[in-house]
């Protein structure tokens, strides 16, 4: 066990100072593709062995603990991306940020080594006590077990951010807290686009702050909504119920005050007579005519079993029994074809028509749309600007309470 746990601090270091390395590498513009797949083979190991050595400490008590935990809880918060600091620190320096952390946590690990023997590493010394503890084990177990379900929520929060960050290209952000919104700015020469991430749900004052942010003169709101001039939905799409439960407000309340006006309205060469004080809006949607008969399918699904007059819960069974029942993965490729690529293509057409007029073109849309939608401004030749973030759903504000006891009476 001893040449074990000397190989772990051995390998744990050689990770950190890669990663150093690595990073600094990076800021300096000079990276070596070599060293930073080492680098990640390393680390895979690192984090292998922690979650291998971490159960070894509740075995053999001759492992002192206030060394090993520091050490096997990093790699392991490491293996989660670090969250939720990961939200908190910039991406251009987070990679540099962890590494010079792990470098700490090893130097004190080495430090506190040399307190307990005398010497860098573990020493045959320390090792003359019989191993096995079952006040020790019984004592790790118990603790590890009432801390299992903290883990858990912890590790699929941490899991779900990762995965809707990945998804929204950072518009999104989950945290302990709650769901955060990031709104951020391009510009070129006089020209600024907005892209402001959006969700169904949130806090009424997010809607507020966003709507006091909004320039009056010489900027247009491209909005987002789909039309259904067929009248193809059996149901609409109401979030207010969701919201309602929880203690928000459903982006279908939120009122911006401005000029309505159409896009084929626009023209190229002419003018827009606006309300001086006023905002342009323009819905830069599509209808459901132009959604495939599959999707229209499954919204009217969606919407009997979510948006109908039966509790969630029960909606949420029958929509995935249905699911189950009609959908394909092909099929359900397609629907997401038609709810994001086909909506995203007509509103960066609507973003490139009226940046030939406006100076300022802001676009509130749901987050899902916003990796696309940005790749599209970039492309044509935007700088990024400033970022701000939102929080628009707070979990401390939602009335659990209120929400398990209609749950019981169920």
């Amino acid at each position: 066990m001893r040449r074990f746990a000397n190989v772990y601090i051995v390998l744990f270091l050689i990770d950190a100072g890669l990663s150093l390395i690595d990073e600094l590498l990076q800021v300096a513009s000079s990276p070596m593709p070599v060293l930073t797949e080492i680098r990640f083979f390393v680390a895979h190991v690192v984090i292998t062995l922690s979650m291998i050595f971490y159960a070894c400490l509740g075995v053999d008590r001759r492992l002192p603990k206030r060394v090993f935990l520091p050490l096997t809880l990093f790699a392991s918060w490491s293996a989660l991306a670090m969250w939720p600091l990961s939200g908190l620190v910039a991406r251009e320096v987070f990679g540099l940020t962890a590494s010079i952390s792990q470098v700490v946590v090893g130097t004190i690990a080495i430090i506190l080594l040399r307190s307990l023997g005398g010497r860098n590493l573990l020493t045959e010394e320390q090792f003359q006590a019989p191993m096995f503890s079952l006040r020790n084990t019984l004592g790790f177990a118990a603790i590890n077990l009432l801390l299992t379900p903290f883990v858990l929520i912890f590790t699929s929060l941490a899991v779900t951010s990762y995965y809707l960050e990945a998804q929204t290209a950072g518009f999104l952000r989950l945290s302990p807290v709650g769901v955060h919104m990031t709104e951020r700015s391009y510009h070129l020469a006089q020209k600024e686009v907005r892209l402001v991430g959006m969700m169904h749900i949130g806090k009424e004052e997010y809607y507020e702050d966003l709507a006091k942010s909004i320039p009056k003169e010489g900027t247009i709101i491209l909005a987002e909504g789909v039309t259904d001039q067929d009248r193809l939905l059996e149901s609409q799409f109401n979030y207010s119920k969701l919201a309602g439960l929880i203690g928000l407000t459903s982006q279908d309340k939120m009122r911006l005050n401005g000029n309505a006006v159409a896009l084929d309205g626009l023209g190229v060469d002419g003018q827009v007579i606006r309300e001086p004080g006023k905002p342009d809006i323009a819905n830069a949607d599509i209808d459901l005519n132009r959604f495939e008969p599959k999707t229209i399918e499954f919204l009217n699904a969606l919407g009997r079993s979510l948006f109908g007059d039966k509790p969630l819960a029960e909606g949420f069974v029958d929509y995935n029994l249905w699911i189950e029942d009609n959908m394909s993965e092909e099929g359900l490729a397609g629907v997401m074809f038609d709810i994001l690529d086909k909506r995203n293509d007509a509103v960066i057409a609507g973003m490139v028509q009226t940046l030939k007029r406006y100076d300022t073109v802001i676009i509130p849309w749901g987050a899902m749309h916003m990796p696309a939608i940005e790749a599209a401004v970039l492309e044509q030749g935007f700088a990024p600007g400033k970022a701000q973030e939102r929080l628009s759903l707070d979990f401390r504000t939602i009335p659990y309470g209120e929400l398990w006891q209609k749950w019981s009476e169920r």
